[in-house]
């Protein structure tokens, strides 16, 4: 199907060149990278915790055209359909554009209908166009007629998301910057712009870029910097940059040096299916408990197969709300975030048809948690085993969910585990059920942010009791640190199963 042609290759490739720093990390000390886990930040602690986000997709990949309706650049940008590619407006065109159907309230409120607690604007994406008021060049949303001229998105987004209790991350290129003529992350690519750039003269201005828009943030500074396709390998520019204007933030596609925060990683596909097991040590697509550094996984898809931004008439390529929810399963549901996108259109409205899909999502996940039977509170398990009986509360569901969150403060400890089931006065395996490929019957290694598994529709009578049990555990460099759970819950999808699957 058409999509932004480069998007899935810069995000392996990104993968590659931290994967090759990692290997010589682990080579570097390996005493730490064999023995313990490595440690999560506390604000790698809190993004997981916000566990979805909207994905806003609105640049000027909206509104690229085919060449032969004339006003284009030669660059292309987005693979089109059966007319041929689509490529990058031309300056005049790029003047005159008016989204003028744009308001951050709607796409604040839209993001929050399907349970994103966080957005990630998409404020440039590889043609060097800025959502913001750069100063760098005349190359952004303040030069085109919205507004009459003169606006900034990324200020109104801010705004925005304070009124709608959302946190903001932004999305940056410095990979690919076409009107500087930037391609790669080298100069020397045909420009948009009046003219080129030395490399050194390139960094300095992308540089002077993340300044500008980070200090938009005030005082608390983004939840989030995403670097699609990386910041080229180990880039101390970059690392200074963020350290000093935004040492707070989540760094997607970094090094854990770069921020405070610590990194967040790509988790190998675009379809919101998170590898099985999922660690949060880095290494490779599903990670890796004894990583050299902590940097969970995002897990990124869209909500029209396969388009990062708008195009005409793929209304049909809509997810089903059935996709969705597996979609939500298979990222939140295995320790991964979800990341949704959201494509206003030319003028900067989201679709109708988008709107509702959204909201029926958000229904879908309030659904499968709106009939709690228990919940459980966690706590360390110095024996490797906790129970909790369930006297009196008559759980007889046939279609039971299981919700099990890691105390990760020490790091990701939990390997293999294993749970019993108290029926009729006595303990016996758990019966795992499975949902589709969402779910699988035989959940693997692995705990992390949260795992959402099921029993199977087998058992005769109330369920009386439940025990946890570490059968493998790693160690962590805190003294005396041992398994911990946060809490068990369990829900009853009877109405979840009649209604969406």
């Amino acid at each position: 199907l058409p999509k932004f042609d480069k998007m899935a290759d810069l995000k392996r490739s990104a993968c590659y060149y931290v994967t090759v720093i990692c290997i010589i990390l682990m080579a570097g000390n390996p005493t730490n990278a064999e023995q313990t886990v490595p440690l999560p930040t506390l604000q790698q602690l809190d993004w997981q915790d916000l566990e979805v986000s909207a994905m806003l997709c609105f640049n000027l990949q909206t509104i690229c055209r085919y060449a032969k309706q004339g006003g284009t650049t030669p660059q292309r940008c987005q693979a089109g359909g059966a007319e041929g590619a689509l490529y990058v407006p031309d300056m005049e065109t790029v003047a005159s554009w008016d989204p003028s159907n744009i308001d951050t309230d709607e796409w604040a409120r839209v993001s929050a209908s399907f349970g994103a607690k966080y957005i990630v604007l998409v404020a440039d994406h590889m043609t060097g166009f800025t959502l913001w008021d750069t100063k760098v060049h005349n190359y952004s949303i303040t030069h085109t007629k919205y507004k009459g001229g003169g606006a900034d998105v990324v200020v109104d987004l801010i705004a925005s998301c304070k009124k709608y209790g959302l946190k903001l991350g932004f999305f940056y290129s410095v990979h690919f910057n076409w009107y500087l003529g930037v391609d790669g992350f080298k100069v020397g690519h045909p420009p948009l712009g009046p003219k080129s750039y030395t490399q050194d003269e390139y960094l300095k201005l992308a540089m002077a870029q993340l300044k500008e828009i980070i200090s938009l943030f005030g005082e608390e500074g983004p939840l989030e910097v995403w670097f699609d396709g990386g910041t080229e390998i180990g880039n101390p520019t970059i690392s200074s940059v963020l350290m000093e204007a935004a040492p707070n933030a989540v760094c997607h596609s970094c090094l854990p040096n770069f921020t405070a925060g610590g990194s967040v990683r790509w988790m190998g596909n675009e379809n919101g299916q998170m590898p099985l097991p999922s660690w949060g040590g880095f290494g490779g697509f599903g990670g890796s408990p004894l990583g050299p550094y902590f940097s969970p996984p995002s897990s990124d898809t869209v909500l029209r197969e396969h388009y990062w931004f708008y195009q005409n008439n793929t209304e049909t390529k809509t997810k089903s709300l059935v996709e969705l929810v597996h979609t939500y399963l298979t990222s939140v549901g295995r320790s991964s975030n979800l990341i949704l996108s959201i494509c206003p259109d030319g003028t900067g409205a989201i679709p109708q048809s988008d709107v509702e899909r959204y909201a029926e999502l958000g229904n879908a996940i309030k659904n499968l948690f709106s009939n709690e039977l228990a919940n459980l509170q966690g706590s360390a398990m110095p024996t490797n085993s906790s129970t909790w009986l369930l006297d009196g509360k008559n759980i007889t569901s046939k279609n039971i969910s299981i919700v099990i969150r890691e105390n990760q403060t020490n790091g990701q400890l939990i390997n293999m585990w294993s749970l019993d089931c108290k029926y009729a006065g006595e303990w016996q395996p758990c019966e795992m059920g499975s949902l589709a490929g969402a779910i699988p019957k035989v959940p693997g290694a692995g705990v992390g942010h949260k795992r959402i598994l099921m029993l199977a529709p087998t058992a005769d009578g109330a369920l009386e009791g439940l025990r946890f049990n570490v059968l493998s555990s790693f160690e962590s460099p805190i003294s005396k640190a041992v398994p911990t759970l946060r809490d068990v819950a369990l829900y009853d999808w009877s109405s979840f199963i009649g209604v969406y699957l």
